[in-house]
Formats: structure tokens, sequence, C-alpha cells
């Protein structure tokens, strides 16, 4: 799905114009000048008018069209939509004209994001990057590029910026607003609940925000597909599905640790679920891990997230497809709703330090802090922009203890990085913390939540554009809107329960999902898979590090990466790097073929 949204101006004529005849769809603003432009299937589109005003819901809404017309009619400014988007659930774009302004909005998880550029005197917005550069020639942005190359993500608010110079993305919470002048600007509409719901009163309100995610899917199609891993998250979701109306079909991958608990958990859950169609990908039948690293047909419009699960990410849509599912559940997003990591406890410290000794004691015990890296993680951060400031001087520190402790885990680069690659993102963060950036909660464990709930939108969307050409939707309710602010409103204290695991879920399924699936403490992990998809495909990695755009450009020294993948047995904390180094060099490979965009 596509789409270009144009301002109420002369100019939007013109714009239209220039796209391709593919973008085959037209919806008008009110003075009949072009509004949205692009492709969508019928069944992924609410759109309704009251007289001169309109709005469009992308994706999967869970309304209808008479009940949005309802809350359209009382609606005299783009500002009063709040409400809409507030309360309808399911994860969707939100287009509106009315009165001759424009609002445009994705999710807060980022997993359906808003891009725009400028031309022909207007601001132009798009859901995918790739719309605007049918209207424009874009060039690469090589700090941005260089930020990619960093463990986790490039932190907050370098994680909003496009690797385009000539592309915005719309920040975390905003809208963009687009008056009739052709001007554009980001107007926030949402901020963080305050942490006070107690679990017995969030617990209903997250199973009804979960049920109605859910429903969302399911609701417009006879089957419905799920991950059946066994592990609670994706699970859960199949045992709510299998309570609407539509057929089920889940899949799952067989690990190839002989020690992996979530096969038998996942067959007890199988026979739990007699009425759906189950699939099961075993080492025959499922893509090695890192299969095509080299492949050269990536669709995404920046670097991706992974590479290593990108065929078997194709698998899933390909099996799905055959089928006739389109939309296809999975459980990203729950571990970070749930995150008790670090700044979770600097934020019961800082309440009540006597009372998370306890807590503060199981931890340190559990991740061997020492003495003072225990004191650094109750004391009180620092100012957010401080802690940019200074983690833009230690990028290429080798990753420690110390580094799990502050706003965000520490941006290292990897060894492999070159100094030219540490200077543009020094440059870059040093740029943006001189501005002051406001996290994006005041209390830094939701802003890490909220962080991490980016990054999973980001990896939503990269699955979606592996899903697309077989016609599936990856979908993740745990990243919807209403459940991201139903569950960020819980009460710290209620999220940490010693011994259990992710308390405040349990609560809102118990009843629904199995207890034996709520109830478990241990979880697998896919190390063996990802070493051995690892040795089967190092001759095609080495290829790359030989062939290495990155390394044209200045980003990596080629004999630093070459020496990394030839490790017998690479270093754990160079995989999370190895992994981010494949997905920009297939995406460089990708653009190359393209022969689009220029790097200059």
């Amino acid at each position: 799905m596509e789409f270009v949204v144009l301002p109420d101006h002369p100019a939007a004529d013109e714009v239209r114009a220039r796209l391709p005849k593919r973008y085959r769809k037209t919806l008008c603003h009110h003075s009949g000048r072009p509004w949205l432009v692009g492709n969508w299937p019928a069944d992924a589109a609410v759109c309704v008018e009251a007289g001169p005003s309109k709005i469009v819901l992308f994706g999967t809404a869970h309304t209808t069209a008479r009940e949005l017309l309802v809350r359209l009619e009382k609606a005299r400014t783009v500002r009063e939509l709040d409400r809409i988007a507030e309360r309808t659930a399911g994860s969707f774009h939100l287009v509106a004209s009315i009165g001759g302004f424009v609002r445009a909005q994705g999710s807060l998880s980022g997993s359906r994001g808003v891009f725009s550029t400028s031309l022909a005197g207007i601001t132009v917005a798009a859901n995918r990057i790739s719309a605007l550069g049918e209207l424009r020639r874009l060039t690469l942005a090589e700090d941005q590029l260089a930020s990619h190359l960093l463990a986790f993500t490039p932190p907050w608010p370098l994680t909003e910026r496009s690797v385009w110079r000539e592309v915005d993305s719309l920040p975390f919470a905003h809208y963009l607003l687009m008056p009739p002048d052709g001007t554009a600007k980001p107007i926030r509409w949402w901020i963080p609940p305050a942490p006070e719901l107690p679990v017995e009163l969030a617990a209903p309100e997250l199973r009804t925000a979960l049920v109605a995610a859910v429903a969302a899917r399911a609701g417009t199609s006879s089957v419905i597909g799920a991950d059946l891993s066994g592990g609670m998250d994706s699970t859960s979701l199949c045992f709510l599905a299998a309570e609407s109306d539509a057929g089920l079909v889940t899949i799952r991958r067989q690990l190839m640790d002989p020690l992996n608990c979530d096969d038998s958990v996942a067959g007890r859950a199988m026979a739990d679920l007699p009425g759906a169609q189950h699939i099961v990908l075993d080492n025959d039948t499922a893509s090695p891990y890192y299969e095509s690293p080299d492949r050269e047909d990536l669709a995404m419009d920046e670097p991706p997230p992974f590479i290593a699960m990108a065929s078997h990410m194709e698998d899933v849509a390909r099996t799905m497809a055959s089928h006739g599912v389109t939309r296809h559940l999975q459980g990203h997003g729950s571990d970070e709703l749930a995150a008790t990591g670090t700044t979770y406890v600097n934020a019961m410290a800082r309440r009540s330090l006597l009372g998370s000794l306890g807590m503060v004691r199981a931890m340190r015990a559990r991740r061997r802090w020492s003495l003072a890296t225990t004191l650094r993680v109750v004391r009180a951060f620092p100012p957010y922009a401080e802690w940019l400031h200074r983690s833009a001087n230690e990028l290429l520190c080798p990753p420690d203890v110390e580094s799990e402790v502050g706003w965000e885990p520490a941006p290292r680069l990897p060894p492999w990085a070159s100094r030219e690659a540490a200077a543009l993102v020094r440059d870059a963060m040093t740029r943006t913390a001189d501005t002051d950036p406001q996290p994006m909660s005041s209390i830094p464990t939701q802003h890490e939540i909220l962080r991490c709930l980016r990054v999973n939108g980001w990896i939503v969307r990269f699955a979606n554009t592996l899903g697309e050409p077989f016609g599936v939707s990856f979908e993740a309710p745990f990243l919807d809107d209403r459940v991201i602010e139903t569950a960020l409103s819980v009460r710290l204290a209620d999220r940490y329960v010693v011994g259990r695991h992710k308390p405040v879920l349990v609560a809102a399924l118990r009843g629904t999902v199995p207890d034996y699936i709520l109830d478990r403490t241990t979880k697998s992990h896919f190390t063996v898979d990802v070493y051995a998809g690892r040795k089967r495909n190092l001759t095609k990695m080495r290829e790359m590090c030989e062939e290495s755009r990155l390394a044209d450009l200045g980003l990596i020294s080629r004999d630093g990466f070459r020496r990394a993948l030839s490790s017998a047995m690479p270093d754990p904390m160079h995989i999370g790097p190895l992994e981010k180094t494949l997905a920009c060099e297939a995406w460089l490979r990708s653009l190359a073929v393209k022969t689009g965009p220029q790097t200059h």
C-alpha cells in the first residue's frame, strides 16, 4: 500500500501529474483538488465524508464507516480529531481534510510512518519514502547512514531522521498539519500517561485493548494467521485470535537447539487450539538464518533492522498466502512493554530507595554489577542532552557493564567502523545534544520503553516490505496505540513481581490463555540457529566484505570487517553489530541495482 498526501493547494495538480500510472486511486478535497493519490486494498481503508470534511483510516481500524462518520461530524478542525486517534483500536494512518487543512499521522510505534518533502513550492507527504522518490531525486545522508552501524539503534532523536537529505520523518507522537498555503509543520498530539494505574484496574483495560487490537485484524477476513512460538507473547495472541469468528492458521519455526523448551509448550498449545490449522517449519523446510545475505532486492526505504531472518519472514508470508491469510499476527512489543531493566530499577529507586533494596540486590546479583555500577543505576540520571553529549565522546569505547546504565543502552560503533564514520556520528550527536532535545518521557524507564517500541515499529515496517509481494501484512497488536497507552499507565511498582514474568500481561489474560503459558519463567533463544546460518552462508558474507559499499563510502574498514567475519567463533558482543552492518550492505546493494538515488 502506497499513498501520497497533497495539500489543498493549486500546485497539487502538478504533483499528481508527476506520479506514475500505477497510482490509480485518487480522493479529492472538497475543493476538487487531489488530496490522496495511490494504491490501497479496499479492505484496508475506511473513508467517510461529512459535508466539506473528509477522513480516511488506512490499515486495521476497529471501527465502521457509520461510527467514524458520527465522530467526524462533531469535528470542526483537524485538532478535534484527537479523540478518533485516541479511541480507535488497531494500527492505521489517519488522514483528514477539514476546511482546507490536512492532518496526516501514523502510529506511536512508527510501524506506520509518515514522511514528507518539498516539491513545486508545497510540502508533500507519503506513507513510504519510495513514493516521494517517484517525485524527486533523493540523495543519501552519509552521517545518518553511519549511525545505522551503531549497536542497538541511533539514540533519540537521531532515530527520527531519514537517511535521505530531502526527506523529513514525522516525529514521535506528532501529526503533520498541512494548511492550504502549502506549508507544513508537526503538531504534538499525544504525551505518555502518568504510571499511576494499579494493576487490578489496568489488567482489565489491557485485556480490552488487546482483544480489540486482535479484532481489528480478524474482523476483515475469514482467516487470520499467527506465530505460535510457544512464548507468552505470540502464543497469547493465538488464543485471543481463536476467540474471533475468523479461522486461525498458526506457524512456528522448530528451533535447532535440542535444549529449547519452546517446542514442547507450542505442541501443547496446538492441542489446545484444535480448531486451528497448524504449520511447523523444521530444518528441512525453514530457510536458514542469513540465507541470501547478499540479496539485492530489498524494497525498504531505509537500512533494514535485520537481515538474518529476512528469508524466514518471506517463508512465513508465502506459506500464509497459500492458506488464504492476508494478515498475520506477531508478538513484537510485548517484551518492551514489560521491560524491567536498569531504567526500571532507577525509577523505583528514585521513588523509594529503601523500598527498592530487594529489587536492587536481586538485579545486582543477576547481572553481576559492581558496587560502583549499582550506585550509578540508583542515582538520578543526568539531563538527557548531557547524557547524549557524553555518549557522543564514547562511540569507539568497547561495550561493558557500565554502558547499560543511562537513558538508553550506550551507542557504540563496532571495531570495524572507520574514524570517518565515528566523526560523522559524533558530530551528528553533538549537534543534536546542543539543541537540548527532550526525551520521549521525563521518566527514563518510560522513555526506554518507547524507544524500544519504535525499534519494533521499524521491524514491522521492514517485515511488511517482505510480505507485500505475497499480499500478507505482518501485524503486531502489542504495538497498537491503545495497547501502548494502557501498558504505560500501569503503576511502576506493579510491573515487577519476584519470580514472575510479565505480571501485568498475566493478570490481563488469565482465564483466556492457559496457565502453563502465562506461568512460564523460561525462554528459548535462536543462538544455535544464528551460528549455523552464519556458518552456512559465511562465503557470501566474505564476498560482501570484499565488495563492500560501506567501505567504498569510507564508513568501515574492510580489513576490520574481514577479521570479524573470519573469526571461528565471533564475539557474542559483535553478533548484533555484524547483523546491522550486513543489513546496511544488502540495502546499499539494492540501491545500486535500482540506480536511482545518489550518494553525493
